[in-house]
């Protein structure tokens, strides 16, 4: 799987994810839900933010990462945090890895919408496969709203690197029949030098209709507990909110 085409280096240098104490949405999420010591599978990891966060709060992580730019950036912050290592597994493999163990929790964030119907089959079967009895599935998504709208190009962020500006360009727009693409540029220049090539990425997905998210999760025999429309626990509202994350056993 070749996902990120060259910004894995670019992914986080906003923000400093990796580094001790630093926030993350999805692992702020789970913290009621999994507990110190207890396992937990994120299948599509990453650069690994979600695993060393959990990892921090005691929690086991295998992250399960396909990419093998992504899972270079994940190894290199493995390495400069010897704090959480131990806790946290990498595995260079896409969902379908046959583990021999079961896990407490599954987490699939931010991923679904990236893959063909007959993938995202796949993926939610796997996870109901890797849990032990009584195991929570937390899954997140972008879904089918009214209220979705086209983002022009706008400056995400810029950050200085000793004499490096690096600037980061983002883009939103419908591709038509319910498909979007969201576009990034990182534009590199050197102070009082010539500008460097410019690293871009177009990301083409298609948001889940919410009876979709509901008939893969039904035949793969998950029941839904909760559902939310973003990590701050806000209601879900089908037709009006763009995300649907829920929690199912």
């Amino acid at each position: 799987m070749d996902y990120s085409q060259g910004v894995a280096p670019y992914y986080d240098l906003f923000g400093v994810p990796g580094a001790p104490g630093a926030r993350n949405a999805a692992a702020d999420f789970l913290a009621p839900l999994v507990a110190e010591g207890q396992t937990l599978l994120d299948i599509g990891a990453g650069t690994g933010s979600t695993a060393l966060a959990l990892a921090e709060r005691g929690v086991h992580v295998t992250a399960l990462e396909p990419d093998a730019e992504m899972m270079a950036a994940l190894l290199v912050r493995l390495a400069a945090r010897p704090d959480v290592a131990e806790r946290v597994t990498p595995v260079p493999h896409a969902s379908g890895f046959a583990f021999g163990e079961r896990f407490h929790r599954c987490l699939c964030w931010s991923v679904l919408h990236l893959l063909p119907e007959a993938a995202q089959e796949q993926l939610v079967r796997y996870a109901r496969a890797m849990l032990a009895g009584g195991g929570l599935f937390v899954l997140d998504a972008p879904v089918q709203t009214a209220t979705r709208t086209e983002l022009p190009w706008h400056v995400v962020a810029t950050r200085r690197l000793g004499r490096l500006v690096v600037e980061h360009h983002r883009a939103m727009r419908p591709e038509g029949d319910g498909n979007w693409t969201t576009h990034w540029i990182f534009k590199r220049t050197l102070e009082g030098g010539p500008a460097l090539p410019d690293v871009e990425r177009v990301f083409h997905w298609r948001p889940l209709a919410p009876q979709r998210l509901d008939a893969l999760l039904a035949d793969a025999g998950f029941e839904v507990l909760e559902e939310y429309a973003g990590p701050e626990r806000t209601p879900f509202v089908a037709g009006d909110s763009g995300t649907r994350l829920v929690v199912a056993r």
